[in-house]
């Protein structure tokens, strides 16, 4: 491994990191929908008349809200406490920021991962057959109708699927993490309501995802067939399924592993419409709620939290791939 290339990755995830944080902290402290300013529009002085003395104190204190001082050691303040996992109150709830996001996070990261595993073994089997079948009319069906789903938004299916399946034929519930009815806690019940009602967010996520990973498949597996040393292999009377598996199946899902690492953080974007459709108590759904209500601490720290997913994945691709591809040296120029 590259020593200096790693020195730099690494520099440039703590400054995306750094930058990341900063910019939170100019739209909490400037935005004309900051804290202060959002609670201040539903003070009405009337309402204070009788109250003088607590109508300036009030005012006093949402001033202290608003910038003042040095901006830069406001900044700093800032980037320290998100570091230390301070990430401010809830406007709404007057709750830890950080509590709220540990309470969330669980819930989607049960629902983003199980999809994603789900689709991309799924993906790469069906999309290396497809490969085989290139300029076969089952092929070009196949190809034709994977893109048209493809260019379907994820919220579509979320729509349909707990219209039809919740509402119309109760098959599923119509939302939440799990029943009122069981105790959660590790034991039987508390785990089948959880997977009964993940069900449709986790069926949803992995139509999206499975999609994606068949046609990205697809096209590795025809470029992997077109290489010499499939050619020489097949020349060479080697069997066709040690082809298939060793030669082909391997080099082709190689390309995969990235965007497997990446799309995990990419996910939670798409989980917000998802966990919102579905009522899911996740990070989605609290990012949703909080923007709804203007409550700038929550939003920020959720923005954070999925910013900072992507910047990891990425780190940990790059770090990662030379391990599954010997071929590859990380950090070589």
């Amino acid at each position: 491994m590259n020593h200096k290339w790693l020195i730099r990755r690494l520099a440039s995830v703590i400054v995306a990191i750094f930058a990341t944080i900063v910019i939170s902290w100019a739209l909490l402290e400037f935005s004309p929908y900051s804290p202060a300013n959002y609670i201040m529009q539903f003070i009405n002085p009337q309402e204070f008349a009788q109250k003088p003395e607590l109508y300036s104190s009030l005012i006093d204190y949402l001033n202290t809200l608003r910038p003042h001082g040095n901006p830069l050691i406001s900044a700093a303040d800032y980037v320290w406490n998100t570091l230390h996992g301070n990430l401010g109150f809830s406007i709404i709830s007057n709750v830890p920021v950080a509590q709220l996001i540990a309470v969330a996070l669980p819930w989607t990261l049960f629902i983003v991962v199980t999809s994603l595993l789900i689709s991309f073994f799924l993906g790469i089997r069906i999309g290396q057959k497809l490969g085989y079948m290139r300029g076969t009319k089952t092929d070009s069906i196949s190809t034709v109708s994977l893109s048209i789903l493809r260019s379907v938004p994820i919220y579509i299916y979320a729509v349909l699927l707990i219209y039809i399946l919740a509402f119309t034929y109760h098959i599923f519930p119509t939302g939440g993490a799990y029943s009122v009815h069981v105790t959660p806690g590790f034991n039987l019940p508390f785990i089948a309501s959880v997977l009964y009602h993940a069900f449709l967010p986790i069926f949803t996520l992995t139509i999206v995802n499975l999609v994606g990973w068949i046609l990205q498949m697809r096209a590795n597996t025809i470029y992997v067939l077109g290489e010499d040393f499939v050619n020489f292999a097949e020349v060479s009377g080697i069997k066709k399924d040690i082809i298939e598996k060793k030669y082909i199946g391997k080099n082709a899902i190689l390309p995969l592993y990235t965007s497997l690492v990446i799309a995990i953080g990419f996910s939670f974007s798409g989980s917000v419409f998802v966990e919102q459709t579905f009522s899911y108590p996740g990070v989605g759904n609290l990012l949703i709620n909080s923007i709804t209500s203007n409550d700038y601490p929550t939003e920020m720290g959720v923005f954070i939290i999925i910013i900072v997913a992507v910047i990891v994945g990425n780190l940990i691709a790059d770090l990662t791939y030379s391990f599954l591809d010997p071929r590859a040296k990380v950090g070589e120029e």
